[in-house]
Formats: C-alpha cells, structure tokens, sequence
C-alpha cells in the first residue's frame, strides 16, 4: 500500500516591519506604493520626526519587536554605528550611481551602512514677485535678511523672515560668526573649551538670532508642536516673505503646487538627509534591503521628486525629477554638513532650549551659551560636578 501524507497548510510570513519618520505627503505616497505593489506584504509604523532619535534607538537597542527597515536622519546613523545596532549594506549599495551630496550621508568610515534615500538640508523659499532680490542668490547671510526685510518694509508682509526657535536653524548664524555646532576650537565644542573669541562669537550669532525675533522682522515662533502647521499657514496666507525650512516642507507649504514658490541658498547652511538603515535584529534583512532598493528607485524617485520637490539620492532620477528639484539641489550645493560624529545630533538636545530661552528673553546668550557648554563637557564626560 502506497500512503501519502496530506499537504502542510501554508504558512504566511510576517510581513516585513518598516518604521519611518516621513511626513504626511510622503506617507500617504508610501502607503499608494505599498498598496499596489507586488512581493512580500509590508507593515508600516510612523514616529514623529521629533522623536524619531530617542525612540528609534531605544527600540533597536531593545531588540524587541524589531523593525526590519528604519529611516532614519543621517545625523543619527554615526551612533546606531558606533553602538553596534546597524547591519552593513550589501555590497551593491555602494557600486549604485549616487549623487555625491547622498552617497556622503551613508558611511561611517570607509563602510556602508545604509541607503541614501533623500538629501535635504536648510534653503530659503519665497514667492519671485514678493522678493525679487532673491533672483539672485544672496553672497551672505545678512543679504538674505536685507531682501526679506525690504519686502517687508514694502508691505509686502508682515514679517520679513520666518525661522524655527531651533538649533538647526542657528547653524548659518553661527557660521556667519566664524563658529561652529561641534568644534573644540571655537566654544561651542563638545569639550566646552575655546578662547574668549571663539566663545564670543557663538554668543554674538545667538544674539544676531534672537535679535530678528525681537525686533519683529522674523515671525514669533510656532508653539512647540505646532511648527510643521503653522509655518506652512503662515506662508500661505503671506505674513512672511521668506520661510527658512527644508524640501522636507514645499508641498505643505505651497498647498501641492511647487510651481507657486521659489527657492535659494542659505548662506551657512546645513546639508543633510535622510537614510534607510536594517538593523542587526532584523528578521528579514534580505527582504529589508531589497525594499530600501525600491523605494529608491529611479522611476520612484523622480515621481516624489515632482510631487514633493524632494532631492533624488540616485543620479538617473533626475531626468524626469522635475524643475523645482533641481531648483532645491543648486540651493542646497553650497551647503555643509555637520559633523559626522555619534554625538552631534545630541548636541541638539541641550541647544534647542537654550536658544529658545534667548529668544524668548528669559536668558542673556551668555547664560545660555554657559549652559550649553556645562551640558556638552557633560555629554564628552569632561565635566566637573
């Protein structure tokens, strides 16, 4: 007698586990993708962006209910590296035809640990006909300031510039002063020191920031919360000639039409972007990966580049990204990026409150700053109690 033994029933896999810190435009386009698109089926959870750093570590560091793909901001990729939390990329991630400006914000050393998938950084977007002194991009930061405030001055709105009571936005200010986020040399290093003028000039971009506030030229800034609604409500109902923010931001602020606005450099500004990581607890990295290649794909890319105005990571993408891209990728090229150092996005964690203390008048820049230093030489372990 011949037996067979019944069929196994099939067995579903998980689906893969993808957490994100996209906005709500690039969700939604996400969640399009997701829907119509073949191969092993996708979970997607969100964290805010504000939060994305703590928690995305926290978890990973876990192990617990691991995601197999993260995005992440490239400021945080040197630390998840550093704590061992990060799988390497595969080896045709790095052979892939990146633009410079993304391939930059995917190593740590000479290892590849993540796929570019955006570039975005610090720009000034305006209307041409309510400042037509920015046709041509400003050669310096009080340029920038001169043309919003005389758009300002024409009545044009109510307050020439908008800016976010964060650090981030400080950066060009303390460029302008010689200064910088995470350098030893110049007193606003991690390790505290510096001479009196390189601590001189961090408190005078402090001070040049807040003074904007104070004197109404740039908006009184959105209630913490509430930046990523307010400043888009801002712009469009014309109280601020130029808004200081990120491609991260056009489709928000333009209602979906990136042909109603403009962009430039800012001189001074911080280049950056974001990443798509595979943690060493991933269940499925094989699977995770070949996702990060979809979702940077060429034909993809171009696709969110017209709708969102976002700066392709791959190089063929651009042909069909559409004019506004471009426009934000020549604003962006002049650029630097912060350090790539596991402690520089922690930075951010002391600084944001102090800068908003100054703005707020409850603190002099030389109060702030004093505290600022106490907290770095702290987070370096330098400190005295």
């Amino acid at each position: 007698m011949v037996a067979c033994a019944p069929e196994p029933a099939s067995v579903t896999a998980p689906p893969l586990r993808f957490l994100h810190t996209f906005g709500a435009g690039e969700t939604e386009a996400l969640n399009e993708l997701l829907a119509a698109r073949g191969g092993p089926q996708v979970e997607t959870s969100q964290v805010p962006f504000s939060r994305g750093q703590g928690v995305i570590g926290a978890l990973l560091s876990s192990g617990q209910d691991c995601p197999d793909l993260v995005r992440i901001d490239a400021t945080w990729l040197p630390g998840l590296v550093q704590a061992g939390l990060l799988s390497p990329a595969p080896a045709e991630v790095a052979g892939a035809e990146w633009i410079p400006e993304a391939a930059e914000l995917a190593r740590a050393g000479d290892t590849w640990w993540a796929v570019p998938q955006a570039v975005d950084g610090l720009l000034a977007a305006f209307r041409p006909a309510v400042v037509p002194e920015l046709a041509t991009p400003p050669s310096s930061l009080d340029q920038l300031i001169a043309a919003a405030t005389a758009a300002q001055r024409r009545g044009a709105a109510r307050h020439a510039i908008g800016l976010r009571g964060d650090g981030y936005w400080l950066i060009p200010f303390l460029r302008a002063a010689g200064a910088e986020i995470d350098d030893g040399t110049l007193g606003l290093g991690a390790g505290g020191g510096g001479t009196d003028a390189a601590v001189g000039a961090g408190e005078t971009a402090v001070a040049a920031f807040a003074a904007l506030f104070a004197a109404g030229i740039a908006a009184p800034p959105a209630p913490a919360g509430a930046e990523e609604r307010e400043e888009p409500r801002r712009f469009r109902a014309g109280e601020v000639a130029v808004i200081v923010t990120g491609p991260w931001a056009l489709d928000e602020l333009t209602g979906g039409d990136l042909s109603a606005v403009a962009v430039t450099a800012v001189p001074g500004a911080p280049r950056g972007g974001q990443v798509l990581v595979v943690p060493r607890c991933a269940r499925a990295p094989d699977e995770a990966w070949a996702l990060a290649a979809a979702l940077t794909a060429p034909a993809l890319e171009a696709s969110w580049a017209r709708r969102f105005g976002m700066v392709p990571s791959r190089a063929g993408a651009f042909a069909g990204a559409g004019a506004v891209a471009g426009q934000v990728r020549d604003a962006l090229r002049p650029a630097r990026p912060l350090p790539r150092h596991p402690r520089t996005a922690l930075l951010f964690d002391d600084l944001n409150p102090a800068l908003a203390a100054v703005v707020a008048g409850d603190a002099t820049p030389a109060e702030a700053l004093e505290g600022v230093r106490r907290a770095w030489a702290r987070l370096e372990g330098d400190a005295t109690p």
